[in-house]
């Protein structure tokens, strides 16, 4: 199997597992369907983070880069269930308009889980390419999620 299919493989166990298991970041939390702010503020902070890390610091790049992912699959499994709760209430084309939302974050989601599999396999020549990449999707991905979450 080439490099190309083992990283495929390894994004999908990735995001297999992220989108099953409970998220660490709720650890602690009342509601472990909605992170607290300050757990949502740390790791945005985490996820910042990254951009000034060294190659050298790719273990804990990673480990920043999975808890922000899991942060965020917490909040769009709470923005799921709110939309669940209220769906029979919904005009029809705000069902669709919501249905897209979540399709637009799943997709920028698995964007930034991709660019998170970059670091993971990148060379120190495409380091910072690769890293502000993540960081430039994350923020993205959280600016697209604050919306959604505003409007439903």
């Amino acid at each position: 199997m080439n490099d190309h299919g083992s990283s495929v493989i390894m994004l999908t166990a990735i995001v297999v597992f992220l989108c099953i298991a409970m998220p660490v970041s709720c650890a602690g939390n009342n509601n472990p369907e909605k992170p607290s702010g300050e757990v949502t503020r740390e790791v945005e902070e985490a996820a910042e983070a990254i951009r000034d890390y060294s190659i050298e610091q790719r273990d804990e790049a990673i480990r920043q880069g999975r808890r922000a992912l899991e942060d965020i699959d917490v909040r769009m499994r709470a923005l799921r269930q709110r939309l669940n709760e209220h769906w029979d209430e919904m005009e029809p084309e705000v069902r669709s308009r919501a249905r897209d939302t979540l399709e637009s974050l799943r997709v920028r989601r698995n964007e930034t889980a991709r660019w998170l599999d970059e670091i993971r396999t990148s060379s120190e020549d495409v380091w910072d390419k690769v890293k502000q990449g993540f960081v430039r999707s994350y923020e993205d991905l959280r600016a697209s999620f604050e919306r959604a979450d505003k409007r439903y």
